[in-house]
């Protein structure tokens, strides 16, 4: 079996290649998750920041759930009242 030798330019071209399906491969990922940075690594102060304002908003969800289920036994009750 014959060896393959690459010149310089050839190995420079190769890495240049895989550097940029790298960072198509980022582009990608950052398209099917609509996330700007999805990992610590890509932007640590900006994951943090968002994975933080995540966290917020789904505490405020539930808050929301729950302030609405309040509201809704409070109607029952008072439909149930004014029924009686």
């Amino acid at each position: 079996m014959a060896d393959i030798s690459l010149t310089a330019s050839m190995r420079s071209n190769l890495l240049s290649l895989q550097q940029t399906q790298d960072l198509m491969d980022q582009t990608q990922e950052r398209l099917s998750t609509g996330k700007k940075v999805n990992s610590a690594i890509d932007n640590p102060s900006s994951y943090y920041t968002a994975q933080s304002l995540t966290n917020r908003a789904s505490d405020l969800s539930s808050l929301l759930d729950s302030m609405g289920q309040g509201i809704q036994t409070i109607q029952v009750k008072i439909n149930c009242q004014l029924g009686s």
